[in-house]
């Protein structure tokens, strides 16, 4: 697959991390356009090199590294730190869906969760769009958030009113 830029004119991501109160658990799935992170991996992490030479063996950490580089997730200022759960690429949407294993979580009243997402900016500047929903229904929070490159921050106070 070639690494072109242009290859269609909408850049964007849509990514979805949800609490599941009862396993005490936070996970997040992540959906991508295929050409566009496979070019945003090449030019970060992989230095130019073609993300298809990398052995199968290899691609979770790849992923994983890129996410803790520019998808920064944090619960009272400790970084969080994802761990590849499976890959589902749709090769006709050329759509990549990443999915990561939950993370044991303890939110209580008070607690901060920051949420960073910087997913392609580097690669496609104020062209990129993100959007990020947040669901933490014992707190009630239900939020779709576009991030954009001067705006890549979420920020709750759990137990807070919203702002």
């Amino acid at each position: 697959m070639p690494l072109s830029a242009s290859a269609h004119p909408l850049k964007l991501s849509a990514s979805l991390i949800q609490h599941d109160s009862k396993q005490k658990t936070l996970q997040m799935e992540c959906k991508v356009f295929i050409d566009d992170f496979q070019l945003s991996l090449s030019n970060s992490i992989l230095k130019g090199r073609d993300p298809n030479t990398v052995k199968r063996a290899d691609r979770a950490a790849l992923i994983e590294q890129y996410f803790q580089k520019y998808y920064r997730v944090k619960h009272n200022g400790k970084a969080l730190t994802w761990k590849l759960n499976a890959v589902q690429p749709l090769y006709r949407e050329n759509v990549l869906i990443i999915q990561f294993k939950k993370i044991p979580i303890r939110l209580r009243r008070g607690s901060k969760l920051t949420i960073k997402n910087m997913v392609m900016f580097e690669d496609f500047g104020s062209a990129q769009t993100n959007r990020t929903v947040v669901r933490i229904p014992s707190f009630n929070i239900d939020d779709g958030h576009p991030s954009t490159i001067r705006d890549h921050s979420i920020s709750y106070t759990l137990g807070s009113p919203k702002k």
